[in-house]
């Protein structure tokens, strides 16, 4: 990239994913990921939301990458748009089951096995449902079935439904209360406030090898602005506004910088 040159990068500061150690670690984040250990320590349900780009996925990655292989068997499913036997037939393949022609015997191989982890290998299984908001009304009805199939006190597994926001309005329906009941963790993901904006930029320039002031404080204000503290929308419109201030050779990022890359990057 051109402004990588002009500006002393070692590598491209927000075009590319950070490590698992490398992730931005702001108190927001770090309340999220206490309460993603407590559903998997529980065995509990929860649900995330948030935005496109207000960082569930990162959390995610953050969270199966702390998670302990020989305590926590993670079963991910993101291909979410299906009917209930489809779903069935994915969790059974993510348990490594070979699906049955009929959805209820393939429901209960999934019940049994995840009995079979939880008891006799002592494991607690997570299921993640990435993009959830796309889940039909009939497969979120199946979900309290993996979660209470026996006599047991104790729940079999933990579940954690991660999707856009209406998703909480279309658990709000009433023949989806018995599963809304049993969500005991809920966090809804929002935008950076503008100091936190600032940090998370000087995070990444640092992680690009730049370690000074770049961004002036009304660049930072107008950017925050622009991208509503969104963490998608700052590496979009903070890697345009570094190609724009290089073109002009700049030293420092500017207002006009931001504006001129909003403008470019506005669909």
């Amino acid at each position: 990239m051109i402004y990588n040159h002009v500006f002393g990068f070692t590598q491209e500061p927000f075009t590319r994913g950070p490590q698992s150690s490398e992730l931005f670690r702001a108190p927001l984040l770090d309340e999220l990921h206490s309460r993603l250990l407590y559903l998997v320590e529980h065995r509990a349900m929860g649900l995330l939301t948030g935005e496109p780009g207000s960082g569930k996925s990162t959390a995610l990655r953050r969270l199966r990458d702390e998670l302990h292989p020989e305590q926590v068997r993670s079963l991910y499913v993101h291909d979410t748009a299906v009917n209930p036997g489809d779903f069935c037939r994915q969790v059974a393949l993510e348990l490594g089951l070979e699906p049955s022609f009929s959805r209820a015997l393939t429901l209960r191989a999934i019940q049994q096995e995840i009995h079979r982890l939880a008891n006799e290998r002592h494991l607690t299984v997570l299921l993640v449902l990435d993009e959830a908001q796309a889940l039909r009304p009939d497969v979120l009805a199946l979900l309290p079935m993996l979660t209470n199939f026996n006599w047991d006190s104790g729940a079999p597994l933990a579940v954690l439904l991660a999707g856009q926001s209406g998703l909480r309005q279309t658990l709000r329906r009433a023949h989806l209360e018995s599963l809304a009941q049993r969500l005991t963790v809920r966090y809804a993901l929002r935008g950076f406030d503008r100091p936190t904006t600032q940090l998370y930029l000087e995070h990444r320039l640092k992680l690009a090898g730049v370690d000074r002031p770049l961004f002036v404080e009304p660049a930072v204000e107008a950017l925050w602005q622009a991208s509503q503290g969104v963490m998608r929308r700052i590496d979009t419109l903070a890697h345009h506004t570094l190609a724009v201030a290089a073109a002009q050779r700049a030293t420092q990022i500017l207002p006009d910088h931001v504006l001129q890359a909003a403008e470019e990057t506005r669909p």
